[in-house]
């Protein structure tokens, strides 16, 4: 299994992403209802019997009515509300977005804590090997004192070394403990669901407005429920064996572009652009900040649904009134009627108002949390991207000085102790340093991988093999389309500074 393979099978058995399509779905229906008109009333009725026979050709003004009432929705109160539900239904191709964004993340950062697990075990067993091959060579030289009367190396020292490799030995078994939990936290997202209902949603996407017959089956969740299994986790004891590989970030992202500036649209104008402006042009096409957006655009049709309350209700009714004959026979004539009501605003202006206002006020609300999530992700970023430079700082300094040094110190003192004038408890030390220094900076190269993993979460696009299975959602393809020109746009004001020799 590679890690594409993993997030596109965590993709594909996540619940959360059926779960948001059938929020959708629900909501378009809810939009469809919305629209529609009430019901009409038919009403039944005898009026005017007299309490004193209760016949009904008694007196002239017995009637037996029959009427139907219609009622009128205010304004276009249908139309937004459909509207409303649209757009809140919008919002959940985007959410999914930012879900399955979320879930290359963290597989990302779980097999890349896999992959140091399992190179951290590999080194300590390799270094374990080194000690043994000391310690060989410490006991010939242990031999040689009984042999020649002379030596550097005591029993001490073979002892020492011994106890050395076993807490290394419990060092490793220490590691894969670590890498047999990570093992376990990727199944949690890559196991498959193995269930005699697994059709339950599909019967329910099947169901429409006109599919309303009584002899539908009805769905048993009780049974269901206990039917509920797990497949085996099928994660091969080769995954996570090679570094994978993660796409590489845009240079304004890893470099420090405060001193640079781009040229306005006004003529022979120069406007600072510095890291923030350069951030904020991608962050505004994130799905998860459009799906914020989408919630914004929501709000207006809320607003305008507060003012058709404004508007008057209307209804229309119409009613037959049929007349017995009188008790010479003679023909009555039936009743026709035909009626329009409206309601008068007289004591509901303070609840209009109150609507309308409370439609206002969650709109600005939900401005207030498009530019705090905005700042958070920014501030995220920048933080991401200042350790990603360090890292790199780090890693360099350890490949061009610590390490050199290490492996020059452990040469000498392995040539020493082959001719039985070093010290073993040195060779030794030596040798524990570069396994830590090894360790230090595989563990560096990891988290350096990690942030560029965390920063690829707030790009508008990620590789497209670890984005989905099935290929970019629309939303998510425009996102792209439009994150194209601002990166090609960035990329060239960010080309001259980088060539003039800024510092990074």
């Amino acid at each position: 299994m590679t890690l594409i393979d993993a997030i596109s099978r965590a993709q594909q058995q996540d619940p959360w992403l059926s779960g948001s399509q059938q929020k959708e779905r629900a909501l378009q229906a809810r939009g469809v209802a919305g629209d529609t008109l009430d019901n009409p009333e038919l009403s039944f009725g005898l009026l005017n019997l007299p309490s004193d026979g209760f016949a009904l050709d008694q007196e002239p003004m017995t009637q037996f009515k029959v009427g139907i009432k219609q009622t009128f929705t205010r304004g276009d109160s249908r139309s937004i509300t459909r509207q409303r539900f649209n757009q809140l239904a919008a919002a959940q191709p985007l959410m999914r977005d930012d879900r399955r964004k979320q879930i290359t993340q963290t597989i990302t950062l779980l097999w890349l804590d896999l992959y140091y697990a399992k190179q951290s075990v590999a080194l300590a067993t390799q270094q374990s090997d080194v000690l043994q091959q000391l310690i060989d060579i410490a006991q010939r030289n242990y031999a040689s004192v009984y042999a020649n009367g002379s030596g550097q190396i005591t029993q001490n020292d073979v002892l020492n070394a011994q106890l050395d490799k076993a807490t290394l030995g419990d060092r490793i078994a220490e590691l894969n403990v670590s890498k047999r939990t990570i093992e376990a936290k990727l199944c949690q997202w890559i196991v498959s669901e193995s269930s005699s209902h697994a059709g339950l949603s599909n019967e329910f996407a099947s169901i429409n407005a006109s599919d309303s017959s009584s002899e539908a089956r009805p769905l048993d969740f009780a049974n269901s429920e206990h039917e509920l299994g797990f497949d085996d986790c099928e994660l091969g004891s080769d995954a996570a064996v090679s570094l994978p590989e993660i796409p590489s970030l845009p240079d304004f992202i890893t470099l420090d572009t405060r001193n640079m500036t781009a040229r306005s649209n006004t003529r022979d104008k120069q406007r600072p652009l510095g890291r923030s402006n350069a951030m904020l042009a991608l962050l505004v096409e994130h799905p998860r900040v459009q799906a914020l957006k989408q919630n914004i655009t929501a709000s207006d049709s809320d607003v305008k649904l507060a003012k058709t309350q404004y508007d008057p209700k209307w209804a229309v009714n119409a009613s037959y009134a049929h007349r017995q004959d009188d008790a010479l026979n003679s023909s009555r004539a039936d009743f026709w009627s035909l009626g329009v009501s409206v309601d008068l605003p007289l004591f509901s202006d303070q609840k209009q108002d109150s609507l309308l206002s409370a439609a206002h006020h969650q709109k600005e609300a939900l401005r207030t949390d498009y530019r705090l999530l905005i700042r958070q992700m920014m501030a995220q970023l920048d933080v991401l991207s200042a350790q990603y430079v360090e890292y790199s700082k780090r890693i360099r300094h350890y490949q061009q000085v610590i390490l050199p040094n290490i492996v020059e110190q452990k040469e000498v003192s392995i040539a020493n102790l082959s001719h039985d004038y070093g010290s073993l408890n040195a060779a030794i030390e030596v040798s524990i340093t570069e396994l830590d220094a090894k360790l230090a900076l595989l563990k560096l190269r990891n988290e350096q991988r990690k942030i560029q993993a965390k920063i690829l979460y707030f790009l508008p696009h990620q590789d497209m093999r670890l984005l989905t299975a099935n290929g970019p959602s629309p939303a998510m393809q425009q996102a792209h389309e439009r994150s194209i020109s601002i990166k090609s746009s960035l990329s060239a004001i960010a080309s001259p500074v980088i060539a003039s020799g800024a510092r990074p």
